[in-house]
């Protein structure tokens, strides 16, 4: 049995902290009074008056006229629920990574029994006391049964609380917002492991729909800016409809940056365009001039005539235009290569860029 619970005596009376199954019986006088609290959801109740109110002395019926109770719940279906009270979600279930060291610290409150503000008891799952799952009981959640009753609520406990934690609870109902001294998971060999092992498999989505979902923030910044309607989806619909819109990775922010930094930087100007014009029209006319001698030479062959002395044989027309490419090749070459100015010149566009001191943080 674990070390939060004891077992009760069967002739025992009732004491604050047993646990309650939802028996048929049980369930028959809630369906007339909270018939809300016959779902299935409600694994469980948890005797909150006090010990001494309970008591019966003989045959006579305890002091209390009334058996206030709490519901129990499985923690694995409302750890969203929960999360959602101390965390601002962005979407049903759904929450930003940076609010994860916050859900964490709500999980150690919980599980140490130090949750004071929302009122939760922590319940450790145990064959011994019937609870199958990790569960919570909700404190502020209380029905209260008539004292007649009392034979029916008797049946259907399974177990209590040992006597440090049977206070703790009674602190809590008594007082949500103060703290009373209980052992807590790290006081106890292998407890700090495992108070660890349950902290991640609560911050992790338990099953596809249930449990909190996390989202980087940046991607939920980029769904606002794309005006995506953060209530419209269920938790997978929204991840997906958010991944259209993931920003870019800060390298290759990085990189675009500097490319449009380098381009602006290296670019022509006026200076260079109006050699490049030249150059193109001076090789131009050198060609032309080359095309004519050619088409002159062609004529005079046609008429049986001997060729002048300026005109060109096709072998020769083609080596001179060969040769003038190249000479255009390397003209063009020379004047776009960056020259030393434009280097230093980019270098200082690069140093005082905002956007990339921004990504380079």
């Amino acid at each position: 049995m674990h070390w939060t619970y004891s077992q009760s005596e069967t002739d025992s009376d009732l004491q604050q902290g047993d646990l309650l199954s939802p028996t048929d019986e049980l369930r028959e006088i809630l369906k007339e009074v909270h018939p809300h609290f016959c779902a299935d959801k409600y694994i469980g109740f948890v005797i909150t008056t006090q010990t001494c109110d309970l008591a019966r002395r003989g045959k006579k019926s305890p002091k209390a006229h009334y058996i206030n109770i709490a519901a129990v719940r499985s923690l694995k279906d409302t750890a969203a629920h929960i999360f959602e009270r101390a965390i601002r979600p962005v979407s049903n279930g759904v929450f930003r990574k940076s609010d994860r060291a916050t859900a964490k610290d709500l999980l150690h409150r919980i599980f140490n029994q130090n949750e004071q503000a929302l009122g939760l008891f922590y319940f450790h799952p145990d064959a011994d006391i019937g609870l199958g799952d990790h569960s919570v009981a909700f404190l502020r959640i209380a029905i209260a049964m008539r004292a007649e009753h009392y034979e029916v609520l008797l049946k259907a406990r399974t177990g209590g609380l040992d006597p440090a934690f049977q206070a703790k609870l009674g602190w809590l109902v008594g007082n949500l917002y103060s703290r009373a001294a209980t052992p807590d998971w790290a006081d106890y060999e292998g407890g700090k492991d495992e108070l660890k092992q349950l902290e991640s498999e609560y911050l992790k989505e338990q099953i596809p729909g249930h449990g909190p979902t996390w989202v980087d923030d940046e991607l939920i910044v980029a769904g606002q800016q794309n005006n995506v309607n953060f209530d419209g989806f269920d938790s997978s619909g929204l991840i997906e409809e958010l991944e259209q819109y993931r920003p870019l990775p800060s390298i290759e922010k990085l990189i675009r940056e500097v490319a449009d930094q380098a381009k602006n930087a290296l670019k022509i100007n006026p200076h260079t365009k109006k050699q490049v014009d030249e150059v193109f029209n001076n090789r131009g006319d050198h060609l032309f001039s080359l095309f004519e001698k050619h088409l002159q030479l062609s004529e005079e062959d046609a008429d049986g005539d001997t060729r002048t002395g300026d005109a060109l044989s096709s072998p020769e027309v083609k080596d001179a235009i060969i040769q003038s490419l190249h000479e255009l090749k390397e003209a063009i070459i020379d004047m776009l290569s960056v020259s030393d100015e434009n280097l230093e010149k980019l270098a200082n566009r690069l140093k005082n860029n905002g956007k990339i001191k921004k990504l380079l943080k």
